[in-house]
């Protein structure tokens, strides 16, 4: 099943902004449980402009913070309902008022703790349901496989790399979860590489050694 067409417009600002695939699974986490990636529906449900009182939209922004999407969207001349208007928002805050909860966010390495880092410093959720958006971002990360191709797609067709194309960091993260601190996480990631430098090491000599001595002839 693919991702909302809405959560791929978010997906692919966040790559653009340099998150990683796990951190963007855990934004997108909790947007779905906030709105489930409705742009214009208020708390309580009403669906259309912002009505000043409650969340509205992807984060269901709330109050200030309401506020500050419709004067950003006035700034920007475009409607504050706009999926658009919200992804660029949600860059502004990362990089502005809420550049904390991003610094948090980019330390995070699984789908799980990426939803909950991004649920306690960005959202501040006042009923959490941390468990809810940790189950939701791992099954979107499962469905960020076009964020691994070239350029921008514009619905998600699932996927995920090959095992043979994925980061140190990638390999390491359902092992690690999010309960691993960053020391353990650089210990695992200098063992890995070190095992993989001496596995193209014994192939490269195989392969050398082959075309030298193709039939045994030569020592």
């Amino acid at each position: 099943m693919s991702l909302n067409p809405n959560a791929v417009i978010v997906a692919n600002k966040l790559k653009g902004a340099g998150y990683t695939k796990a951190q963007i699974a855990g934004v997108l986490g909790n947007f779905e449980l906030e709105s489930g990636f409705n742009p214009r529906v208020n708390e309580g449900g009403k669906v259309g402009a912002p009505m000043g009182v409650g969340g509205y939209g992807f984060g269901q922004w709330t109050g200030g913070r309401q506020t500050g999407l419709v004067n950003f969207a006035k700034q920007q001349k475009m409607d504050p309902g706009d999926p658009n208007l919200q992804a660029k928002f949600l860059l502004y805050e990362l990089g502005g008022p809420e550049k904390k909860a991003a610094a948090y966010l980019r330390e995070a390495i699984s789908p799980e703790e990426s939803a909950r880092r991004f649920l306690t410093d960005f959202e501040r959720a006042g009923i959490p349901k941390t468990k809810q958006r940790q189950e939701a971002a791992r099954a979107i990360y499962g469905k960020l496989g076009f964020l691994d191709q070239p350029g921008q797609v514009p619905i998600a067709q699932g996927g995920q790399k090959p095992s043979g194309s994925l980061s140190v960091s990638e390999i390491l993260a359902p092992i690690l979860g999010g309960a691993a601190n960053a020391s353990v996480v650089e210990e695992r990631k200098s063992i890995a590489n070190t095992l993989l430098d001496e596995v193209k090491s014994s192939m490269t000599q195989n392969i050398l050694q082959n075309v030298l001595n193709p039939f045994g002839g030569f020592q």
